[in-house]
């Protein structure tokens, strides 16, 4: 991947101004630390100073309790986890970029409205920058990624009746420079079986545009938690997925089993 070719990818989802929630998957094409970074300045440059670039930057996998043997402290040079993408840890790592300071699921974004977007996130409102977007009438752009990736999806589960976010303990390091455990509220699981609205995008919805070996799309986050929320509402399972064995799944299951019998 070059800058050059990821330029002509968002030149043509025309990204120009746009505030954007971004989830990049491009290992396919054998992404390297300098490809990470051709693919950011593309998106800065092609965005521009008058849109907002918005990244998750999580550290779920170090820092909730349960999660990891021996949690690390949440501080704001913490790596993201590494199944967020060299992406999204190259693009913390760049000049002028922003990060939230939500112990597991912080995010990082550049532009017009960064400090405006990640203000909104609490550590019971983690999908607060989202919502922001949302209002904001943002976009999420793929770079490769599939639904699976996309946050804004579980605004959709918060908004439903039979909510079944997470609730969890996370560790982080306090402004005092003191290690405080941290109880969250509303945190999102399993997205695997996201997927599942593939069928239900409006085409005239949806940019595309080659990119290497993979696809790159642009979909406005609205209508993609409309149509999350009327799946939700024709079956609270939808999003449940196969695996047998997924933590988070018993948990929605459970959460919906108690809304119906409630």
């Amino acid at each position: 991947m070059n800058r050059a070719s990821m330029a002509r990818a968002l030149a043509a989802l025309e990204v120009e101004s746009l505030d954007v929630v971004v989830h990049a998957d491009l290992s396919g094409d054998g992404l390297d630390e300098a490809g990470a970074v051709a693919t950011c300045e593309a998106l800065i440059e092609r965005v521009g100073p008058d849109g907002t670039i918005v990244m998750p930057a999580f550290t779920y996998e170090e820092t909730l309790v349960g999660e990891s043997a021996c949690p690390v402290p949440f501080h704001p040079e913490l790596p993201v986890s590494a199944s967020v993408g060299l992406i999204a840890e190259t693009f913390r790592r760049l000049p002028g970029v922003l990060r939230s300071n939500h112990p597991s699921h912080s995010f990082t974004a550049y532009g017009r409205q960064a400090r405006a977007v990640l203000s909104t996130q609490r550590d019971n409102n983690p999908l607060g920058p989202i919502k922001k977007l949302n209002v904001m009438r943002g976009h999420v752009l793929l770079l490769g990624a599939a639904l699976r990736s996309c946050t804004a999806i579980h605004l959709a589960e918060e908004n439903s009746p039979l909510a079944y976010l997470g609730r969890s303990t996370a560790v982080r390091i306090n402004a005092g420079g003191y290690e405080e455990r941290v109880v969250l509220e509303h945190l999102p699981g399993c997205d695997r079986a996201f997927d599942r609205l593939e069928a239900r995008l409006d085409p005239e919805q949806v940019l595309t545009a080659p990119l290497g070996s993979e696809v790159a799309r642009r979909i406005p986050v609205r209508h993609l938690v409309q149509l999350a929320a009327a799946a939700l509402a024709e079956n609270p399972e939808v999003f449940v997925c196969e695996d047998a064995g997924c933590r988070g799944c018993a948990l929605k299951l459970a959460a919906l089993r108690r809304g119906r019998t409630g």
